[in-house]
């Protein structure tokens, strides 16, 4: 559990085999809630294995069979803070997810905005042995990569090629069958604090969920909320939690870039209600109702009613502007 980099390859066998079977969860671990989701997988993919491409290579067959959210707690700033709580708010919602799919699962992708992500750029270059570029030769670029040094107490949660360069021309994809002498590759790297993926380890184990996977919720959003073509000429993408604010960028249908910072949505409620000494409830529905990201001329006088059941007619039907 120690290791993450080192059980990757038991996680892709679980995932494999989960898939094979035809049910996945995934999990997304928040500091306002957590979210489960129930995949369902066709086993007729309609495509045709090939050397080196398995079944599930480019499957994409698949329904949601059950959802469900409940409140988080025990995690703060998208690390969990108390892992009882934690557990009980997993439980709650993979078993909600479970009665509506009506099935069980064993296996589940977890993915946190958590632990402080830092993001490297790596470099490695190769010469071909022979003239046609296989996939030891691809492996042997990857592992020529210089991986700087990231910390004792810090895991690689991705670790992902973003771009190939054979003989000087770039931007390759795929350089296996292609020939040439000398091999680069870019690859983009991303790394968490330890502990906080230990505590999510733990509390899944606690939950008698098997671990198939680990994301960062920065890159699943980006992955989730972009098109291809956005991923493909260059795009950020933006996730505003309630705990956390994730950015990634993408370019070339890769992910270049990763990092979070702690503010999120709650932050944004706390000012509020302790700025105009309202109930966070309050607060939480003027921030829904009336807030934006664009400023306009309009914010100094367009008026909100703030509202209220403190009892004080004043109290709760005061006014401000919404640049207040």
């Amino acid at each position: 559990m120690t290791d993450l980099y080192e059980s990757q390859r038991a996680m892709r066998d679980m995932r494999r085999a989960a898939m094979q079977r035809g049910v996945i969860a995934l999990l997304d671990v928040g500091t306002s809630k957590i979210a489960c989701l129930i995949l369902r997988f066709d086993s007729d993919t309609g495509l045709p294995e090939a050397e080196g491409i398995g079944a599930m290579a480019g499957q994409s067959r698949f329904r949601v069979i059950g959802a469900a959210t409940t409140r988080s707690r025990g995690v703060e700033l998208g690390e969990s803070c108390a892992i009882q709580e934690t557990e009980r708010a997993i439980r709650t919602a993979v078993q909600a997810a479970q009665k509506m799919a009506n099935v069980r699962v064993d296996h589940v992708i977890a993915c946190l905005s958590g632990g402080q992500p830092r993001s490297y750029g790596l470099a490695g270059t190769v010469l071909v042995d022979g003239d046609v570029v296989d996939e030891q030769d691809v492996a042997r670029a990857l592992a020529s990569c210089d991986v700087p040094d990231y910390g004792l107490d810090r895991d690689i949660l991705h670790a992902q090629p973003v771009n190939f360069a054979l003989d000087h021309r770039s931007g390759l994809v795929d350089p296996r069958g292609q020939i040439g002498q000398r091999l680069a590759c870019d690859m983009h790297m991303l790394t968490v604090d330890t502990p906080v993926l230990q505590n999510l380890i733990y509390c899944l184990k606690r939950c008698d969920l098997e671990l198939a996977g680990l994301a960062s919720s920065a890159y699943m959003s980006g992955m989730s909320a972009l098109v291809e073509d956005e991923q493909e000429l260059g795009s950020a993408c933006i996730d505003l939690g309630g705990g956390t604010t994730g950015i990634s960028i993408f370019i070339k249908k890769h992910m270049i870039y990763a990092d979070s910072i702690r503010l999120g949505g709650e932050h944004i409620t706390q000012d509020i209600s302790k700025g105009l000494q309202v109930s966070t409830a309050v607060a939480e529905r003027m921030k829904t109702f009336h807030g934006g990201v664009v400023a306009t001329g309009m914010d100094d006088r367009e008026l909100i009613e703030i509202g209220g059941e403190t009892g004080d007619w004043e109290h709760d039907r005061r006014t401000v502007s919404r640049a207040e």
